[in-house]
Protein backbone atom coordinates (compact mmCIF):
# COMPACT_ATOMS: atom_id res chain seq x y z
CA UNK A 1 0.00 0.00 0.00
CA UNK A 2 1.06 3.40 -0.51
CA UNK A 3 2.98 4.97 2.31
CA UNK A 4 0.47 7.99 2.44
CA UNK A 5 -1.49 5.45 4.74
CA UNK A 6 1.47 3.01 5.59
CA UNK A 7 -0.20 3.69 9.07
CA UNK A 8 -3.40 1.61 8.20
CA UNK A 9 -1.51 -1.41 8.04
CA UNK A 10 0.54 -0.96 11.68
CA UNK A 11 -2.30 -1.50 14.33
CA UNK A 12 -2.02 -2.35 17.82
CA UNK A 13 -2.28 -1.43 22.01
CA UNK A 14 -1.69 2.18 22.32
CA UNK A 15 -0.37 2.63 18.98
CA UNK A 16 0.72 0.11 16.38
CA UNK A 17 1.43 -3.51 15.97
CA UNK A 18 3.37 -5.33 12.68
CA UNK A 19 1.06 -6.24 9.97
CA UNK A 20 0.26 -9.59 10.03
CA UNK A 21 -1.01 -9.07 14.00
CA UNK A 22 -3.15 -6.55 13.41
CA UNK A 23 -5.35 -8.89 10.88
CA UNK A 24 -5.24 -11.69 13.71
CA UNK A 25 -7.83 -12.25 16.01
CA UNK A 26 -6.91 -10.58 19.47
CA UNK A 27 -6.95 -13.62 21.97
CA UNK A 28 -8.04 -12.06 25.17
CA UNK A 29 -10.81 -14.78 26.15
CA UNK A 30 -13.79 -13.59 28.33
CA UNK A 31 -13.87 -14.60 31.72
CA UNK A 32 -17.23 -16.49 32.71
CA UNK A 33 -19.37 -13.84 35.21
CA UNK A 34 -19.29 -14.00 38.58
CA UNK A 35 -22.04 -15.84 41.05
CA UNK A 36 -24.41 -13.94 42.51
CA UNK A 37 -22.60 -13.38 46.37
CA UNK A 38 -23.67 -12.56 49.66
CA UNK A 39 -24.14 -8.50 49.62
CA UNK A 40 -20.93 -8.68 52.23
CA UNK A 41 -18.89 -10.34 50.17
CA UNK A 42 -16.59 -8.19 46.78
CA UNK A 43 -17.76 -9.04 43.49
CA UNK A 44 -14.97 -10.81 41.15
CA UNK A 45 -15.38 -8.49 39.00
CA UNK A 46 -15.99 -4.54 38.57
CA UNK A 47 -18.43 -5.20 36.02
CA UNK A 48 -16.77 -4.83 32.55
CA UNK A 49 -19.30 -6.45 29.96
CA UNK A 50 -16.11 -7.15 28.21
CA UNK A 51 -13.71 -8.91 30.69
CA UNK A 52 -15.91 -9.57 33.92
CA UNK A 53 -13.38 -11.25 36.10
CA UNK A 54 -11.37 -8.02 35.09
CA UNK A 55 -11.69 -5.72 38.72
CA UNK A 56 -13.50 -6.07 41.77
CA UNK A 57 -16.14 -4.80 43.56
CA UNK A 58 -17.02 -3.61 47.08
CA UNK A 59 -13.56 -1.47 47.23
CA UNK A 60 -11.94 1.31 46.31
CA UNK A 61 -8.31 1.56 45.66
CA UNK A 62 -6.39 4.95 46.42
CA UNK A 63 -2.32 3.84 46.55
CA UNK A 64 -0.36 1.24 45.44
CA UNK A 65 3.00 1.14 46.72
CA UNK A 66 4.99 -1.99 45.72
CA UNK A 67 8.09 -2.85 45.92
CA UNK A 68 9.77 -6.00 44.33
CA UNK A 69 13.33 -7.61 44.12
CA UNK A 70 13.93 -9.23 40.74
CA UNK A 71 17.17 -11.58 39.91
CA UNK A 72 17.96 -11.63 36.44
CA UNK A 73 19.82 -14.89 36.76
CA UNK A 74 17.37 -16.47 37.38
CA UNK A 75 14.32 -14.64 36.27
CA UNK A 76 12.42 -14.62 39.78
CA UNK A 77 10.32 -11.93 41.67
CA UNK A 78 10.05 -11.07 44.81
CA UNK A 79 7.16 -8.62 45.86
CA UNK A 80 5.51 -6.81 48.72
CA UNK A 81 2.55 -4.51 47.77
CA UNK A 82 0.70 -2.55 50.23
CA UNK A 83 -2.67 -0.98 49.07
CA UNK A 84 -4.56 1.40 50.53
CA UNK A 85 -8.18 2.55 50.19
CA UNK A 86 -11.51 1.47 51.76
CA UNK A 87 -14.54 -0.40 51.43
CA UNK A 88 -17.72 0.33 49.29
CA UNK A 89 -19.86 -1.78 52.08
CA UNK A 90 -19.28 -4.05 54.55
CA UNK A 91 -17.05 -6.71 53.19
CA UNK A 92 -16.25 -10.19 54.90
CA UNK A 93 -14.27 -11.17 52.19
CA UNK A 94 -12.78 -9.51 48.92
CA UNK A 95 -10.73 -10.44 45.56
CA UNK A 96 -7.80 -8.53 44.12
CA UNK A 97 -6.31 -9.57 40.53
CA UNK A 98 -3.13 -11.12 40.58
CA UNK A 99 -1.50 -14.42 38.66
CA UNK A 100 1.83 -14.70 40.06
CA UNK A 101 1.33 -16.73 43.68
CA UNK A 102 0.90 -15.20 46.80
CA UNK A 103 2.30 -16.32 50.47
CA UNK A 104 1.12 -14.07 52.55
CA UNK A 105 -1.64 -11.74 53.31
CA UNK A 106 -2.29 -9.13 56.10
CA UNK A 107 -5.59 -6.88 56.14
CA UNK A 108 -5.63 -3.83 58.52
CA UNK A 109 -2.57 -5.33 60.67
CA UNK A 110 -4.33 -8.76 60.89
CA UNK A 111 -2.99 -11.92 58.88
CA UNK A 112 -6.00 -12.85 56.63
CA UNK A 113 -6.87 -15.91 55.06
CA UNK A 114 -6.59 -16.24 50.97
CA UNK A 115 -7.07 -18.59 48.45
CA UNK A 116 -5.64 -18.05 44.68
CA UNK A 117 -7.19 -19.08 41.93
CA UNK A 118 -5.61 -18.76 38.35
CA UNK A 119 -6.90 -15.22 38.32
CA UNK A 120 -8.10 -13.84 41.58
CA UNK A 121 -6.50 -13.61 45.11
CA UNK A 122 -9.70 -14.08 47.51
CA UNK A 123 -8.77 -12.80 51.25
CA UNK A 124 -10.91 -13.22 54.32
CA UNK A 125 -9.87 -10.57 56.70
CA UNK A 126 -10.32 -11.68 60.32
CA UNK A 127 -12.92 -9.01 60.80
CA UNK A 128 -15.02 -7.71 58.66
CA UNK A 129 -14.06 -4.10 56.84
CA UNK A 130 -16.86 -1.77 58.23
CA UNK A 131 -18.48 0.23 55.18
CA UNK A 132 -16.17 3.14 54.33
CA UNK A 133 -13.86 1.64 56.62
CA UNK A 134 -10.36 2.27 56.09
CA UNK A 135 -8.05 -0.84 54.03
CA UNK A 136 -4.71 -1.26 54.11
CA UNK A 137 -3.56 -5.07 52.46
CA UNK A 138 -0.20 -6.26 52.65
CA UNK A 139 0.30 -8.82 50.10
CA UNK A 140 3.88 -10.73 49.72
CA UNK A 141 4.40 -12.63 46.47
CA UNK A 142 7.08 -14.58 44.81
CA UNK A 143 7.30 -16.10 41.18
CA UNK A 144 8.61 -16.46 37.75
CA UNK A 145 6.60 -13.66 35.87
CA UNK A 146 7.99 -14.43 32.42
CA UNK A 147 6.70 -17.92 32.56
CA UNK A 148 3.35 -16.38 33.29
CA UNK A 149 0.55 -14.66 30.61
CA UNK A 150 -2.01 -12.46 31.28
CA UNK A 151 -5.08 -11.72 29.45
CA UNK A 152 -4.69 -9.71 26.23
CA UNK A 153 -1.33 -8.21 25.34
CA UNK A 154 0.15 -8.22 28.65
CA UNK A 155 3.87 -9.84 29.44
CA UNK A 156 6.71 -9.49 31.42
CA UNK A 157 9.43 -9.36 28.64
CA UNK A 158 12.81 -10.85 29.18
CA UNK A 159 16.25 -8.81 27.37
CA UNK A 160 19.29 -9.80 27.16
CA UNK A 161 19.91 -7.12 29.95
CA UNK A 162 17.23 -7.38 31.81
CA UNK A 163 13.28 -7.51 31.94
CA UNK A 164 9.96 -5.17 31.11
CA UNK A 165 6.45 -5.35 31.84
CA UNK A 166 3.96 -3.82 29.31
CA UNK A 167 0.25 -4.53 28.59
CA UNK A 168 -3.20 -3.77 27.55
CA UNK A 169 -6.06 -4.69 28.91
CA UNK A 170 -3.70 -6.24 31.71
CA UNK A 171 -0.80 -6.62 32.74
CA UNK A 172 -0.81 -6.09 36.27
CA UNK A 173 -1.45 -9.39 37.41
CA UNK A 174 2.05 -10.56 36.39
CA UNK A 175 3.91 -8.66 38.97
CA UNK A 176 1.37 -7.12 41.76
CA UNK A 177 -1.94 -7.85 43.08
CA UNK A 178 -4.49 -5.03 42.12
CA UNK A 179 -7.85 -3.78 41.47
CA UNK A 180 -6.91 -4.39 37.80
CA UNK A 181 -9.72 -2.20 35.73
CA UNK A 182 -9.24 1.79 34.49
CA UNK A 183 -12.51 2.48 36.81
CA UNK A 184 -10.27 2.05 40.04
CA UNK A 185 -7.06 4.56 39.32
CA UNK A 186 -5.34 5.33 42.31
CA UNK A 187 -1.27 7.00 42.79
CA UNK A 188 1.56 4.36 42.83
CA UNK A 189 5.07 4.14 44.66
CA UNK A 190 6.87 1.03 42.49
CA UNK A 191 10.45 0.38 43.96
CA UNK A 192 12.30 -1.82 42.42
CA UNK A 193 15.49 -3.47 43.48
CA UNK A 194 17.86 -4.66 41.26
CA UNK A 195 22.36 -5.35 41.05
CA UNK A 196 23.26 -1.68 40.93
CA UNK A 197 25.31 -2.29 37.42
CA UNK A 198 21.71 -2.03 36.60
CA UNK A 199 18.82 0.82 35.97
CA UNK A 200 15.07 0.74 36.62
CA UNK A 201 12.80 2.68 34.61
CA UNK A 202 9.21 3.33 35.61
CA UNK A 203 5.88 5.80 36.04
CA UNK A 204 6.61 9.68 37.52
CA UNK A 205 9.28 10.61 38.85
CA UNK A 206 12.58 9.10 40.57
CA UNK A 207 11.86 9.63 44.14
CA UNK A 208 14.57 7.99 45.85
CA UNK A 209 17.58 6.09 44.82
CA UNK A 210 19.08 4.26 47.70
CA UNK A 211 22.42 1.58 47.89
CA UNK A 212 23.42 -1.47 50.01
CA UNK A 213 26.12 -3.47 49.06
CA UNK A 214 25.33 -4.61 45.44
CA UNK A 215 22.18 -3.85 45.24
CA UNK A 216 20.40 -0.79 44.44
CA UNK A 217 16.82 0.58 44.83
CA UNK A 218 15.09 2.68 42.57
CA UNK A 219 11.77 4.00 43.56
CA UNK A 220 10.00 5.77 41.57
CA UNK A 221 6.56 7.63 41.86
CA UNK A 222 3.19 8.66 40.38
CA UNK A 223 1.19 11.09 42.30
CA UNK A 224 -1.41 11.80 39.69
CA UNK A 225 -4.46 8.47 39.65
CA UNK A 226 -3.21 5.72 36.75
CA UNK A 227 -5.27 3.09 35.70
CA UNK A 228 -3.02 -0.49 36.78
CA UNK A 229 -2.67 -1.41 33.19
CA UNK A 230 -0.15 1.59 32.63
CA UNK A 231 2.16 0.92 35.70
CA UNK A 232 5.44 -0.34 34.35
CA UNK A 233 8.98 -1.67 34.69
CA UNK A 234 11.80 -2.02 32.57
CA UNK A 235 15.30 -3.31 33.73
CA UNK A 236 18.19 -3.14 31.98
CA UNK A 237 21.05 -0.64 30.59
CA UNK A 238 19.89 2.84 29.65
CA UNK A 239 20.90 5.97 28.54
CA UNK A 240 18.95 8.61 30.63
CA UNK A 241 18.60 12.39 29.41
CA UNK A 242 16.72 14.38 31.67
CA UNK A 243 15.80 17.96 30.81
CA UNK A 244 12.56 20.10 30.37
CA UNK A 245 10.56 21.24 27.35
CA UNK A 246 10.24 25.01 26.21
CA UNK A 247 7.04 24.75 27.59
CA UNK A 248 7.93 24.06 30.67
CA UNK A 249 7.22 19.75 30.90
CA UNK A 250 10.13 18.24 32.76
CA UNK A 251 10.83 14.81 30.86
CA UNK A 252 13.14 11.96 31.47
CA UNK A 253 13.89 9.82 28.33
CA UNK A 254 15.61 6.43 28.71
CA UNK A 255 17.21 4.80 25.68
CA UNK A 256 18.59 1.37 25.69
CA UNK A 257 22.26 1.07 25.41
CA UNK A 258 22.30 -2.32 23.38
CA UNK A 259 20.17 -1.15 20.18
CA UNK A 260 23.13 -1.22 17.81
CA UNK A 261 22.30 0.01 14.60
CA UNK A 262 18.54 0.90 15.54
CA UNK A 263 19.90 3.46 18.18
CA UNK A 264 20.36 7.00 16.02
CA UNK A 265 16.99 6.14 14.32
CA UNK A 266 15.14 5.28 18.51
CA UNK A 267 17.29 8.29 19.74
CA UNK A 268 16.31 10.59 16.77
CA UNK A 269 12.63 9.64 17.52
CA UNK A 270 12.81 9.85 21.46
CA UNK A 271 13.86 13.26 21.18
CA UNK A 272 10.98 14.53 19.68
CA UNK A 273 8.81 13.44 22.56
CA UNK A 274 9.16 17.32 24.53
CA UNK A 275 8.02 19.20 21.17
CA UNK A 276 5.11 16.84 20.76
CA UNK A 277 4.05 17.41 24.16
CA UNK A 278 4.53 20.78 24.03
CA UNK A 279 2.50 20.75 20.77
CA UNK A 280 -0.60 18.57 22.04
CA UNK A 281 -0.31 20.61 24.79
CA UNK A 282 -1.33 23.97 23.02
CA UNK A 283 -3.75 22.05 21.13
CA UNK A 284 -6.12 20.01 23.75
CA UNK A 285 -4.70 21.93 27.56
CA UNK A 286 -2.16 21.49 29.71
CA UNK A 287 0.03 18.31 29.94
CA UNK A 288 -1.65 16.27 32.61
CA UNK A 289 1.32 15.16 34.59
CA UNK A 290 4.10 16.09 36.38
CA UNK A 291 6.66 14.46 34.11
CA UNK A 292 6.69 13.49 30.63
CA UNK A 293 8.68 11.12 28.57
CA UNK A 294 9.46 7.34 27.20
CA UNK A 295 11.87 4.40 27.36
CA UNK A 296 12.76 2.48 24.19
CA UNK A 297 14.09 -0.65 25.79
CA UNK A 298 15.89 -3.31 24.35
CA UNK A 299 13.23 -5.70 23.18
CA UNK A 300 11.30 -7.24 20.36
CA UNK A 301 7.61 -7.00 20.94
CA UNK A 302 4.96 -6.38 18.24
CA UNK A 303 3.43 -3.06 20.03
CA UNK A 304 4.31 -0.26 21.80
CA UNK A 305 2.32 1.45 25.17
CA UNK A 306 1.41 4.63 26.66
CA UNK A 307 2.39 4.06 30.27
CA UNK A 308 1.47 6.77 32.23
CA UNK A 309 3.90 9.71 31.80
CA UNK A 310 6.66 7.61 29.68
CA UNK A 311 5.49 5.23 26.90
CA UNK A 312 7.34 2.10 26.09
CA UNK A 313 8.27 1.62 22.67
CA UNK A 314 9.41 -1.46 21.28
CA UNK A 315 12.40 -1.38 19.23
CA UNK A 316 10.97 -2.94 16.10
CA UNK A 317 9.45 0.22 15.52
CA UNK A 318 12.96 1.88 14.43
CA UNK A 319 14.94 1.39 11.46
CA UNK A 320 18.77 1.07 11.05
CA UNK A 321 18.53 3.43 8.94
CA UNK A 322 18.57 6.06 11.36
CA UNK A 323 14.98 8.31 10.47
CA UNK A 324 12.31 9.22 12.96
CA UNK A 325 9.30 7.71 13.69
CA UNK A 326 7.25 10.38 14.18
CA UNK A 327 4.02 8.42 13.99
CA UNK A 328 4.51 6.14 16.98
CA UNK A 329 5.98 9.01 19.07
CA UNK A 330 2.85 11.37 18.33
CA UNK A 331 0.11 8.25 19.01
CA UNK A 332 1.46 6.99 22.26
CA UNK A 333 1.67 10.85 23.29
CA UNK A 334 -1.75 11.55 22.38
CA UNK A 335 -2.48 9.31 24.87
CA UNK A 336 -1.37 10.74 27.89
CA UNK A 337 -4.50 13.21 27.13
CA UNK A 338 -6.69 10.49 25.87
CA UNK A 339 -6.53 7.36 27.33
CA UNK A 340 -4.06 8.13 30.63
CA UNK A 341 -5.57 11.33 31.82
CA UNK A 342 -9.16 10.35 30.22
CA UNK A 343 -10.01 6.61 30.88
CA UNK A 344 -12.39 4.13 29.54
CA UNK A 345 -15.21 3.35 31.86
CA UNK A 346 -15.99 0.08 29.97
CA UNK A 347 -12.88 -1.59 27.28
CA UNK A 348 -16.15 -1.89 24.60
CA UNK A 349 -15.26 2.29 24.53
CA UNK A 350 -11.64 1.26 22.97
CA UNK A 351 -12.39 3.71 20.14
CA UNK A 352 -12.17 7.05 22.54
CA UNK A 353 -8.30 5.76 23.30
CA UNK A 354 -7.33 4.44 19.80
CA UNK A 355 -9.29 6.58 17.23
CA UNK A 356 -7.89 9.39 19.13
CA UNK A 357 -4.86 8.99 19.51
CA UNK A 358 -4.54 7.64 16.06
CA UNK A 359 -6.16 10.90 14.70
CA UNK A 360 -4.17 13.36 16.91
CA UNK A 361 -0.54 11.28 14.87
CA UNK A 362 -2.26 12.74 11.64
CA UNK A 363 -2.41 16.41 13.20
CA UNK A 364 1.04 15.96 14.29
CA UNK A 365 2.45 15.35 10.79
CA UNK A 366 0.09 18.11 9.22
CA UNK A 367 2.16 20.40 11.98
CA UNK A 368 5.18 19.23 10.32
CA UNK A 369 4.17 19.62 7.05
CA UNK A 370 2.93 16.83 5.61
CA UNK A 371 -0.47 15.82 4.71
CA UNK A 372 -3.92 17.75 6.49
CA UNK A 373 -5.73 15.67 8.65
CA UNK A 374 -8.34 16.20 6.02
CA UNK A 375 -6.28 14.96 3.22
CA UNK A 376 -5.44 11.79 5.85
CA UNK A 377 -9.02 11.19 6.59
CA UNK A 378 -10.33 10.86 2.87
CA UNK A 379 -6.70 9.34 2.01
CA UNK A 380 -7.53 6.80 4.61
CA UNK A 381 -11.82 6.70 3.77
CA UNK A 382 -11.01 5.80 -0.10
CA UNK A 383 -8.35 3.49 0.45
CA UNK A 384 -10.32 0.94 2.60
CA UNK A 385 -13.20 1.40 0.73
CA UNK A 386 -11.29 0.33 -2.55
CA UNK A 387 -9.15 -2.33 -1.46
CA UNK A 388 -10.55 -4.20 2.13
CA UNK A 389 -14.75 -3.45 2.31
CA UNK A 390 -14.51 -5.70 5.13
CA UNK A 391 -13.39 -3.26 7.20
CA UNK A 392 -16.23 -1.32 7.51
CA UNK A 393 -18.64 -4.70 8.92
CA UNK A 394 -16.44 -3.50 12.60
CA UNK A 395 -19.12 -1.90 14.38
CA UNK A 396 -16.11 0.26 16.52
CA UNK A 397 -18.38 1.70 19.06
CA UNK A 398 -18.52 -1.67 20.54
CA UNK A 399 -16.24 -4.09 18.39
CA UNK A 400 -15.99 -7.04 20.93
CA UNK A 401 -12.88 -9.23 22.82
CA UNK A 402 -11.68 -10.55 19.67
CA UNK A 403 -11.30 -7.70 17.86
CA UNK A 404 -10.73 -5.00 20.27
CA UNK A 405 -7.61 -3.67 18.85
CA UNK A 406 -8.46 -4.09 15.12
CA UNK A 407 -7.46 -1.53 12.83
CA UNK A 408 -10.92 -0.16 12.07
CA UNK A 409 -10.79 1.00 15.97
CA UNK A 410 -7.53 3.20 15.12
CA UNK A 411 -8.11 4.07 11.96
CA UNK A 412 -12.18 4.26 11.79
CA UNK A 413 -12.09 6.05 14.66
CA UNK A 414 -9.33 8.68 13.35
CA UNK A 415 -11.73 8.95 10.34
CA UNK A 416 -14.70 9.56 12.73
CA UNK A 417 -13.16 12.43 14.24
CA UNK A 418 -11.70 14.59 11.47
CA UNK A 419 -15.51 13.95 9.98
CA UNK A 420 -16.90 15.52 13.01
CA UNK A 421 -14.84 18.39 12.80
CA UNK A 422 -16.04 18.54 9.13
CA UNK A 423 -19.36 18.38 10.62
CA UNK A 424 -19.32 21.05 13.58
CA UNK A 425 -15.91 23.41 12.60
CA UNK A 426 -13.05 23.59 13.74
CA UNK A 427 -13.98 25.94 16.23
CA UNK A 428 -16.42 24.01 17.95
CA UNK A 429 -14.40 20.26 17.24
CA UNK A 430 -11.24 21.59 19.50
CA UNK A 431 -13.39 22.95 21.89
CA UNK A 432 -15.03 19.28 22.05
CA UNK A 433 -11.37 18.10 22.84
CA UNK A 434 -10.35 20.69 25.45
CA UNK A 435 -13.60 20.27 27.05
CA UNK A 436 -13.74 16.19 27.19
CA UNK A 437 -9.67 16.41 28.80
CA UNK A 438 -10.84 18.98 31.33
CA UNK A 439 -14.25 17.08 32.50
CA UNK A 440 -12.83 13.86 32.93
CA UNK A 441 -9.10 13.91 33.28
CA UNK A 442 -7.96 11.86 36.11
CA UNK A 443 -11.45 9.92 35.84
CA UNK A 444 -13.23 8.04 32.83
CA UNK A 445 -15.27 8.99 30.27
CA UNK A 446 -17.69 6.96 27.96
CA UNK A 447 -19.34 7.35 24.19
CA UNK A 448 -22.75 8.64 25.17
CA UNK A 449 -20.46 11.10 27.10
CA UNK A 450 -18.67 12.32 24.54
CA UNK A 451 -21.84 12.02 21.85
CA UNK A 452 -23.38 14.64 24.27
CA UNK A 453 -20.82 16.75 24.42
CA UNK A 454 -19.98 17.11 20.95
CA UNK A 455 -23.83 18.02 20.76
CA UNK A 456 -23.75 20.60 23.36
CA UNK A 457 -20.67 22.29 22.24
CA UNK A 458 -22.05 22.39 18.46
CA UNK A 459 -25.74 22.96 18.76
CA UNK A 460 -26.05 19.91 16.40
CA UNK A 461 -27.99 16.60 16.27
CA UNK A 462 -25.30 14.11 15.95
CA UNK A 463 -27.13 10.79 16.80
CA UNK A 464 -27.01 9.84 13.37
CA UNK A 465 -23.73 11.14 12.79
CA UNK A 466 -21.81 8.88 15.51
CA UNK A 467 -24.43 5.87 14.84
CA UNK A 468 -23.09 5.41 11.06
CA UNK A 469 -19.92 6.00 12.42
CA UNK A 470 -19.07 4.23 15.62
CA UNK A 471 -22.35 1.50 14.98
CA UNK A 472 -23.47 0.55 11.43
CA UNK A 473 -21.72 -2.45 9.83
CA UNK A 474 -21.52 -1.03 6.34
CA UNK A 475 -19.68 2.17 4.77
CA UNK A 476 -20.56 5.86 5.87
CA UNK A 477 -22.65 7.40 3.12
CA UNK A 478 -20.39 10.34 1.48
CA UNK A 479 -22.46 13.01 2.40
CA UNK A 480 -22.04 16.43 4.03
CA UNK A 481 -23.89 15.36 6.82
CA UNK A 482 -20.85 12.23 7.46
CA UNK A 483 -18.64 14.77 7.33
CA UNK A 484 -17.58 14.48 3.28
Amino acid sequence: MGARIAAAALTAVGLLFGAAAAQAPLNIGVATAAKPRNPTVGAAGIGDPYFPDYGNGGYRVLHYDISIHYNRSTKRLVGHTVITGHARKRLTRFDLDLRIAANAVKVNGRVADFTQTSHELIVTPVRPIPKSGPMRVVVDYAGIPSNLQSGGLGLWGLTSDGAFVAGEPEASVLWFPANDHPLDKATFDISVTIPTDQQVISNGRLANKSSSGNQTTWHWRETSPMATYLAYVAIGDFQITRDTSPGGVPYILALSEHLGPLTAGASASLELTPDVIDFYSKKFGAYPFAVAGGTVANATFPFSLETQTRPIYSKVFFSSGGGTNENVIAHELAHQWFGDDVSVRVWSNIWLNEGFATWCSWLWAQHRGGRSTDEAFRDTFHYYDTHNPKFWELSIGDPGVPTLFNEAVYQRGAMTLQALQNVIGRTDFFRVLRSWVRLHGGAQGTIPQFEALSERISGRRLDLFFKHWLIDQRTPDQTVQNGF
